[in-house]
């Protein structure tokens, strides 16, 4: 028979394992509310990285579009920079040609002068040309007139057909007498067959001249720009960048001509012709 001690004994020991049950289901209850609170969290969190993984590919989609147009603007900008190249390598080419040509032709004028000087044949002038009389007042022209007639006295005569000396003074008196075509065909022609001669630079110049007489400034400016390129160090250089310029002046070109005599001025200060260029500048200057 059970007695009333077991039986209290029997109550205690059930009710410790109520709590404990009790217990224990709490803990669990809690653990599960605390699970599912870190899942909810983990959601909103994952929501966020979704939102902000669309505007990160949106942005990207956008450089995309912005990097496509930078390459097709950069293979423009490289085909054009490797066109300007390619012509930049030309330039440089095209000056080695010229100042090789132009060392050249010193040169082979050097050593005609040396020529010249040592065979010194006894020829003279024609009446005409001696009895006339030198184009331009000035003390530098004709000085420079006296050179080219004794560089002319000292040209050899050619095996047939008029010689240098009868070809330049021909054409040169035709300038003078107002015979502006003639002269020019006689130049051109003295340039053609004794391009290396010392005068040919004067020839040259004197085409301009004769193109100058005739109004004619375009085909002027051409003549003394040759004069320019093909004998920078010709004596007639100065007159060839004087007459240029008032050849733009002619033409109306204010600011060329303004260029060409500045230049004149700071390349040859010393010359005649670098103080009618002067005179020229603060006149268009004053205007």
């Amino acid at each position: 028979m059970v007695t009333r001690k077991e039986i209290i004994l029997g109550i205690g020991w059930l009710s410790l394992f109520l709590f404990i049950a009790s217990s224990q289901a709490d803990q669990s209850q809690k653990i599960y509310e605390l699970i599912y609170e870190d899942v909810q969290v983990l959601k909103k969190q994952l929501l966020l990285l979704q939102e902000r993984w669309q505007n990160l590919a949106s942005e990207i989609q956008g450089l995309k579009t912005q990097l496509q147009e930078i390459q097709a603007t950069l293979k423009i900008w490289q085909k054009e920079m490797a066109e300007t190249k390619n012509s930049l390598k030309e330039v440089p080419m095209q000056y080695q040609f010229l100042n090789d040509r132009l060392d050249q032709l010193g040169s082979r004028l050097e050593r005609i002068a040396e020529d010249l000087v040592a065979l010194k044949p006894p020829l003279s002038l024609p009446q005409t040309l001696a009895e006339t009389k030198p184009v331009s007042t000035s003390s530098a022209e004709a000085k420079k007139k006296e050179q080219e007639e004794k560089i002319a006295k000292e040209m050899p005569p050619s095996v047939s057909g008029p010689s240098p000396q009868e070809i330049y003074n021909n054409a040169y008196s035709d300038y003078l007498k107002g015979n502006y075509e003639l002269a020019i065909e006689g130049f051109k022609l003295y340039r053609d067959q004794f391009g290396e001669s010392p005068l040919a630079d004067n020839a040259l110049y004197w085409i301009g001249e004769c193109y100058f007489s005739l109004k004619n400034y375009e085909a002027a400016i051409a003549a003394f720009n040759e004069v320019i390129l093909y004998y920078p160090k010709g004596d007639r250089v100065p007159a060839a960048y004087l007459k240029k310029g008032l050849s733009y002046l002619e033409l109306g070109q204010k600011e060329e001509a303004l260029a060409v005599l500045k230049l004149l001025v700071s390349r040859f200060p010393l010359q005649e012709e670098a103080k009618i260029a002067q005179q020229k500048i603060k006149e268009l200057i004053e205007k």
